[in-house]
Formats: structure tokens, sequence, C-alpha cells
């Protein structure tokens, strides 16, 4: 079977980029060079490119085992205890991004509920999806927003923590990992790929969020919590799912048919960095109740998607599963909770706009 030259000219695009983020030294060069690299070469050359969902499937799926597989049952007892915390952070990151959704409103006269939609850290094709199912809502607006929050996040906290600002990474947690992975029986290998596998399937079935990924991350998890140990996978795998996603992403950004772009970039940015900030200051204020680094605490509350912080948790070796456990209910919370929100909202507002217009229209036949 050939490869269409679109996709493998991606390809290229995607090593190049790489290649050239990671000859700079910039924290996770494999998500973030192929990301960079497609978005420019498709916007300045204006090529086709192409990338499969399939592809960036086989990535998160990947991700989700390697984010699975670093499930002990300790951290298990640490999520338990903490799922207040969980639940605070949570309502805090979406109350300050309304408040955020709210100033970018009133900056750039934008839609009100596309604005509000487009603020919310729920994930970029969950919160798309929703923006169009909504009668109303611009969907380039949620979409340019969405895509702007997930770039500044996984741009600037890879970034920052990369740097070292935030003190020393916790090497403990990475010998306890490797020890555990060591002299593994060879039926793992085939039973974690058909548990990888089987998990992507299921999760579609259930309708799971993002289901390449939480698929085999909930399933390897089980498997690891049960007592058979998941292998370690090699860097080069790693790297390859990172360009998988990577690519995607960057192929994802498209705002040519959005004509305010110029107004509402500057309150966006603005608000993304803002975002971040609160975020830094919720992990700040995690450590101080629970026994947990500031680098897994801060890569536990910034909505920047679960692959990503995933493998930024990855490459800064911090625990991995109460990244994860954070990122997780987070998305879940916002995917099953919000949206019946959001509804109500939009009604509400439509509603209000409707006896506006009705009065509006009976003061000028009064006149």
């Amino acid at each position: 079977m050939k490869l269409p030259y679109s996709i493998f000219e991606t390809f290229l695009v995607s090593l190049v980029g790489g290649f050239i983020f990671s000859f700079l030294n910039i924290p996770l060069a494999w998500l973030l060079g192929p990301l960079a690299a497609t978005m420019l070469w498709k916007s300045t050359t204006k090529r086709k490119l192409a990338w499969p969902t399939k592809f960036r499937d086989i990535g998160m799926m990947v991700l989700g085992y390697l984010l699975g597989s670093s499930f002990t049952w300790g951290t298990l007892k640490q999520i338990t205890y903490q799922l207040p915390s969980m639940l605070i952070m949570t309502i805090l990151t979406i109350g300050f991004s309304f408040l955020m959704g709210y100033l970018v409103v009133k900056g750039s006269k934008i839609d009100f509920v596309s604005g509000i939609i487009g603020s919310v850290p729920g994930g970029l094709s969950q919160m798309v999806i929703l923006g169009e199912e909504l009668k109303g809502v611009d969907a380039t607006i949620v979409t340019f927003m969405q895509t702007f929050r997930l770039m500044v996040v996984i741009f600037t906290v890879p970034f920052v923590l990369g740097q070292g600002w935030l003190g020393e990474t916790d090497p403990q947690f990475v010998a306890v990992n490797l020890s555990e992975s060591a002299f593994l029986s060879w039926y793992v290998y085939p039973v974690y790929l058909f548990v990888v596998l089987i998990g992507a399937r299921l999760g579609k079935k259930i309708r799971l969020p993002t289901a390449p990924l939480l698929g085999p991350l909930l399933l390897t998890a089980s498997f690891v919590l049960i007592g058979i140990k998941a292998p370690e996978l090699p860097s080069f795998i790693i790297m390859s799912a990172q360009i998988l996603v990577g690519a995607y992403i960057g192929l994802m950004m498209d705002f040519s048919s959005l004509t305010n772009w110029k107004k509402l970039t500057p309150y966006t940015i603005i608000s993304c960095l803002a975002l971040v900030a609160f975020s830094f200051l919720l992990g700040w204020l995690i450590t101080l109740f629970y026994p947990m680094s500031l680098y897994t605490a801060v890569l536990a509350t910034t909505p920047g998607g679960i692959a990503e912080m995933g493998v930024t948790a990855h490459e800064v070796n911090a625990d991995l599963s109460m990244v994860a456990a954070y990122q997780i209910f987070r998305v879940l919370f916002i995917l099953f909770l919000i949206p019946p929100f959001l509804k109500w909202l939009v009604s509400k507002v439509r509603s209000s706009n409707i006896v506006k217009i009705q009065e509006q229209k009976m003061e000028k036949t009064r006149i």
C-alpha cells in the first residue's frame, strides 16, 4: 500500500521540525517540533498536507500506555486521598477560565457564548464538537481560542519546566520505575500490546473522551495494579508517538476563515498566559498540603491536555500517575457536567437577547 505524497511530505516536515527543536535543546522537541513545523509549512507554502487520524490514534495509544504503566497502589491511595483537592482545583480552573473568557468577549467584542465555550479547558476536539452542536455558536472562534490555549500551554509549560526554574526534578521517582521494570518475563510484551489495542477499542465503544488515550491508559493501569508489571518503552517509541500526535495538532491549526483574528489574538494570548500563571499558583498551593513535587503539581493543574502534560511529565521525571489522575479528573468533570450547564447558559442568553430585541422594537413603534 503506497502512502500519498502529502502524508510523506508531512512526515518529512515533522522530522525536520523535531531535529531542529532537538538541536536547539527545546523541551518536548519531538512533539513541539513537528507541531510548529507542519503548522508553519502549511501556512507559508499553502500546500495540502495530510495526516491520517489513525496515526494520531496510534501515538495516543502509546502515550496512554506510558501513563497507565506508571500507576501503583501507592499512587492510587494518594489519588483517593486527594479527590477533594482535584475537585477544588478543577472548579477553580473552570471559574478562572470563565472569567478570562468573559474578559476576551468584552475586549474583542465577539459572541458571548462562543467566547465562553472557547475558554473552557475541556479538550480541543470535545469543545469544538460541543460548539458545533449548539445553535448560533461560532465554531471558528471556539476552535481558535481552544487551539491557542493548547499552543500556549504546551509551548510555555515545557519550556519553563525544562529550564529548571522550579528547582531540581525528583530522581527518586525515576529510579523506582526503572528498578520495577527490569527483568520482566517475555509474555508481558504481547500481553500489553493486546491490552492497549483492546483498551482503545473499548474506549471507543463506551464513548470515552479521547478514547485512544484513555482506553489504553485505564486498562493498562488496571493490569499493573493486579500485579502484571509493564515493560518500559524504548525512547524511540515514545519519540515516534510524539511525532504522530504533534504533526496532527500542527495540521489542525487553520484560521483562514477567521476574519477578526487581529483583534481576538492579543486578548486570547493574554488570557491563556493568565491561565498558565494561575495553574502554576494552584500547583504551588497543592504542594503545601500534599507530599508532591512542584513539577508534578504544576503539570497536574495545567489544562494542556492529558497526552501533552503526560509527555512533559515523562521528560522532567514528574509523577506520571498523579499528573494523569488530575488531568483525567478535570477532563471527565468538564465533559460530563459542563455541557448541560453551557446548554442552559445558551438558552438563557439567547432568550434574553430575544427579549431585548422585542423591547427595542416596541420602543421604536412607540416613537
